[in-house]
């Protein structure tokens, strides 16, 4: 099952290698289209590190009735802008962004506008990344495996006032609770804040110093302070035991979540 079509066709570019962008400067565009074409519908901002899925996001959400885009960009400050000149009824967003984190941008918005709605469109979906999103102040959540159609039923539910979902998080985070898959990985990170978490996560998956700062785009003096403050809150001594530390906490995390994977697949 794939999101968001592009055109006629389906796109499966969510199960494929990590887009990069080329050149360095933020994608950016705003408005889509005149505003006239938009008058009585609900304005959505787009906010997505990978340019396809962005892309689709446009093609799937101008399509609509109720809808229109008012502006996308990958770019976390930009957004931050663009969500204060449009002010969207909704915005759509990634939790892995350029110069930011969707985490830290969910609690701007809430702070600069409550009544805008919040939809986390996501590759991650482990328990603990839905349960950070949502205390931000998210309003929704989809993985990048869900159908195209759930896109549109989570933007109207949300518009409506009402939280919402995926079938496939909710399945997800349903066997979590049941079997109690949460609370080990909750306890040992519940320390850090959401940025820490990233860049622990991250750890956990190998990346080093300037690994780090091309995929938070952040400087590697600034990585270098996150990793302190990642030994001083864990009680750790040396770069050596962060990195253990962080690659074993992955494992752990994927190991439950292929458990989980399997009981769903089972149910199924």
């Amino acid at each position: 099952m794939q999101m968001f079509p592009l055109e006629s066709q389906r796109s499966d570019i969510f199960t494929t290698r990590r887009d990069r962008d080329l050149d360095q400067s933020p994608a950016t565009k705003s408005p889509i289209d005149s505003p006239m074409k938009h008058r009585g519908k609900l304005k959505v901002l787009i906010i997505h590190h990978i340019p396809l899925i962005r892309s689709g996001l446009v093609a799937l959400i101008q399509a609509t009735g109720r809808f229109a885009v008012c502006g996308e960009t990958d770019d976390a400050p930009m957004g931050r802008e663009m969500f204060v000149k449009h002010q969207p009824r909704a915005v759509a967003l990634g939790l892995t962004l350029r110069r930011g984190s969707g985490i830290e941008l969910i609690k701007d918005f809430r702070r600069l506008d409550t009544a805008a709605r919040l939809l986390v469109v996501s590759a991650r979906e482990d328990p603990l990344s839905i349960q950070r999103a949502f205390r931000a102040g998210t309003h929704g959540y989809l993985a990048l495996a869900d159908d195209s159609s759930e896109v549109l039923q989570g933007l109207e539910r949300i518009s409506d006032g009402h939280l919402y979902v995926s079938a496939s998080v909710t399945r997800s985070l349903l066997k979590s609770l049941a079997t109690n898959e949460m609370e080990p990985a909750r306890s040992e990170v519940k320390a850090l804040s959401d940025r820490e978490l990233q860049v622990f996560s991250l750890i956990g998956r190998g990346f080093g110093a300037s690994q780090l700062a091309t995929e938070l785009h952040l400087s590697v003096k600034t990585i270098e302070t996150y990793q302190a403050h990642l030994k001083e809150k864990l009680g750790l001594h040396s770069a050596a035991e962060l990195n253990e530390r962080a690659a074993h906490w992955m494992g752990n995390s994927m190991r439950r979540n292929l458990q989980i994977t399997k009981l769903l697949k089972t149910a199924g």
